[in-house]
């Protein structure tokens, strides 16, 4: 085996340590807008995967539940929500969000906005003689999942259902929160 001289030997090592430094420096001068794109893509994926959640619910019988106690061969609105935006954070990232079980808690937990998208929730006031915007005993929320229609566990019908954003028209203005971004999806 020939004899490597030791002024060859530290070439030999500059030249790695350089390209050690060049790669790891390339990777650090990626384009700006790399990284909106991955992140888009993948909020975007997070509200497909919520939306999902959201559909494999639909026919679910309804049943008032109070409470953290709420399972999920019977679902409320509150429940709903809270099932498909564990289930469906929960796929697509690995790690779930958990939603308050109350209604006033889960729009606590986002910010509204008044441009939704698939994945938000959305609000009804049904009760607007109960003297509690947003929050009453009897008013409602469900899953946006765009193009003005929503999932809710439906009283009336007794089931989750698709639906209109306006409730067949007797909702005129429901709210939407985004609680995913808010929370880092």
């Amino acid at each position: 085996m020939p004899q490597i001289s030791r002024s060859a030997r530290r070439r030999r090592g500059t030249v790695a340590a350089l390209a050690v430094v060049a790669v790891f420096a390339g990777a650090l001068s990626t384009p700006a807008t790399a990284a909106p794109a991955s992140v888009g893509t993948r909020a975007a994926g997070v509200r497909q995967a919520v939306v999902n959640a959201a559909k494999a619910y639909l026919g679910t019988p309804y049943k008032l539940e109070y409470g953290w106690t709420c399972g999920t061969a019977r679902v409320d609105c509150e429940c709903l929500n809270r099932h498909a935006i564990w289930d469906g954070t929960k796929a697509a990232t690995g790690r779930g969000l958990q939603l308050d079980y109350w209604l006033q808690g889960q729009i606590n937990q986002g910010r509204r906005t008044t441009s939704p998208r698939p994945g938000d929730l959305i609000f009804w006031d049904t009760d607007p003689g109960d003297g509690i915007r947003y929050g009453g005993d009897l008013d409602h929320t469900g899953i946006y999942i765009g193009n003005g229609q929503a999932i809710d566990a439906n009283a009336y019908y007794g089931r989750v259902k698709y639906d209109s954003v306006t409730l067949g028209g007797t909702e005129r203005d429901p709210i939407y929160i985004d609680v995913l971004t808010p929370n880092g999806y």
